[in-house]
């Protein structure tokens, strides 16, 4: 037991007369099945963000941002492949800020992230290597492919990333792609309370993407980028939308050909839980061209693992009363 100084006692004795305040409930889970539908709209423009255990839902609108830098202890840079088909990165290793042209775009290879959300997935492969507890700046040059919907010269950026001090915030400098010199240095501070910070080259500005902080929703319904195969096996890009999970927090496992009614805790003792981004993703619904619409596959059951808790997670629609696409409903029950 801890000694309490007879210097602290007499407050200490009356500090214990007083009505102690309540302690800060701890949220109430909803019980039962729940459902809600997630307005992405018709043609995608809204990215929605949920929280299972509050129920709360967040929206803002896509394509707000082209870089992201993470806020955690592993630096790494990602790119918002699903604003075009073509917005990708192109790496120069060991080179001259200068000497980087239009010309040098000729034969180079194109990159995106794979969705997995994981670091060494990303399209800005190693930006920098860590000494100590800094992380200094790889002698590289990035293109960035904007988009072909920009139909200037200022569709390509051209990126250099500076040292980046641990704790504190990324410095990068850009210019258009035949420019000598950069044309901006920009400081992005890191913010711990949230997964990353993000910049837009277009508008020039540090941007808000996340409307939560990062340990406060579970699923973002969004647009992205993924490499699919065809019908004949050959893979091709595409810009699809999906759900995105917030690996910070949140762990899911996919069980297929599962009655959604029966599945207990004891079936979620058995299945294979996994971190990867993009493990729900998008098909959990397939195009029927018999009615001209996206179906939802049949007894796919998601179990998302978040918070100490266990739900189990259905599709059950893709349009709204009205008809229209773009409005996925899910349904959801706590496993007790």
């Amino acid at each position: 037991m801890k000694k309490i100084s007879l210097f602290l006692a007499p407050l200490f004795f009356l500090m214990s007369c007083e009505k102690p305040e309540p302690l800060y409930p701890k949220p109430i889970l909803p019980v039962g099945l729940q459902s809600q539908t997630f307005a992405m709209g018709e043609t995608y423009e809204n990215q929605l963000w949920f929280d299972f255990a509050t129920q709360k839902t967040e929206s803002n609108a896509f394509g707000l941002w082209q870089i992201g830098f993470s806020c955690d202890n592993n630096a790494y840079i990602i790119l918002n492949g699903g604003i075009n088909g073509s917005t990708s990165v192109a790496t120069f290793n060991n080179a001259d800020y200068a000497k980087i042209t239009a010309d040098s775009l000729i034969n180079v290879t194109w990159k995106y992230d794979h969705p997995n959300g994981q670091r060494d997935s990303t399209a800005f492969s190693s930006p920098w290597t860590k000494q100590g507890a800094n992380w200094i700046a790889n002698t590289k040059i990035y293109i960035i492919d904007l988009g072909a919907q920009i139909k200037d010269s200022s569709r390509y950026v051209k990126l250099r990333i500076k040292d980046l001090i641990q704790g504190q915030g990324y410095q990068f400098e850009f210019g258009a792609i035949n420019s000598t010199n950069p044309l901006k240095t920009v400081t992005i501070p890191i913010n711990t309370d949230k997964n990353f910070v993000y910049y837009n080259f277009s508008s020039q500005l540090i941007v808000e993407n996340e409307p939560f902080n990062k340990m406060d929703w579970d699923i973002v319904f969004t647009t992205y980028k993924e490499s699919i195969a065809d019908a004949t096996g050959i893979f091709y890009n595409y810009v699809i939308r999906g759900v995105l999970i917030n690996t910070h927090k949140v762990e899911v496992a996919q069980l297929d050909n599962s009655d959604f009614a029966t599945i207990t805790l004891s079936d979620a003792a058995t299945a294979k839980f996994t971190k990867k981004q993009h493990e729900i993703g998008y098909d959990w619904k397939q195009y029927d061209q018999s009615s001209d619409q996206y179906a939802m596959v049949p007894k796919r059951v998601y179990l998302i693992k978040t918070n100490g808790v266990i739900y189990k997670m259905k599709f059950v629609g893709f349009y709204n009363d009205q008809g229209k696409k773009g409005y996925p409903k899910l349904a959801w029950e706590l496993l007790k």
